[in-house]
């Protein structure tokens, strides 16, 4: 082989080579870049603890799902970005009193599962902004502890369970004077000594239960875990 033919054979490869470098390197970013991305409900749990997506299986006309399509509709007044069925253009203020299609709550749904590369993704920011809602305590809960039932004040044949969450309350709260209780209870007073709850402990429970918190030491979502739930 001449001179000169070792020298291009030897261009050839190099040339062949670089390619196939780019070509590897190329590839090898495209999957890593394709490895980072989350689900977009994954990435909501992680980065905005504070919110929790609406449950599909919750009805239309459920007041978080009324708060999102308002949410939408008063976002995207001339235009409807997610083609929903149902939608109408306006130039009025949108109030949360109409159920939610059932086509937006689908689409919720669907571009929840959705990958996106982190959060200043559009796809993200949109399923934050119209399909979820606030985190509350009834959340923490059930999330993470599981082997505890939330009492409600609407439940049959629970007073056994009723009594056991007072007799926890009362055994926390020392201070038996009016209104020296945490939960400033009616007629705690005259009733932190007996088996007889106050006529709001119930719905106390009930209101304490949608508080809006996110954080697990909160002492909103303590109280209530102890005071509101028991084993089962």
């Amino acid at each position: 082989m001449t001179t000169a033919a070792k020298v291009a054979s030897g261009v050839a490869a190099a040339s062949t080579a670089s390619a196939g470098g780019i070509y590897f390197g190329t590839d090898l970013f495209n999957q890593q870049s394709k490895s980072l991305k989350r689900a977009v409900s994954s990435l909501l749990r992680e980065k905005n603890p504070e919110k929790r997506l609406i449950n599909p299986s919750v009805a239309a006309g459920d007041k978080a799902w009324k708060e999102a399509w308002s949410r939408y509709r008063n976002a995207n007044k001339t235009t409807n970005p997610w083609g929903v069925t149902g939608w109408s253009q306006t130039s009025e203020t949108v109030n949360s009193d109409t159920a939610a299609p059932e086509d937006f709550i689908s689409k919720c749904s669907t571009k929840s599962v959705l990958e996106v590369s982190g959060t200043e993704d559009s796809i993200y920011n949109e399923v934050l902004s119209y399909c979820t809602r606030a985190t509350l305590v009834s959340d923490l809960i059930s999330e993470n502890n599981r082997n505890r039932k939330i009492l409600k004040s609407t439940d049959q044949n629970q007073e056994g369970d009723w009594k056991k969450v007072w007799d926890v309350y009362k055994s926390k709260n020392s201070n038996k004077t009016k209104d020296g209780d945490v939960w400033k209870l009616k007629d705690w007073e005259a009733k932190h000594s007996g088996d007889t709850l106050p006529d709001n402990y119930k719905t106390t429970c009930d209101s304490k239960i949608v508080e809006e918190v996110f954080k697990l030491d909160d002492q909103r979502y303590l109280n209530a875990l102890s005071w509101c739930t028991v084993e089962g």
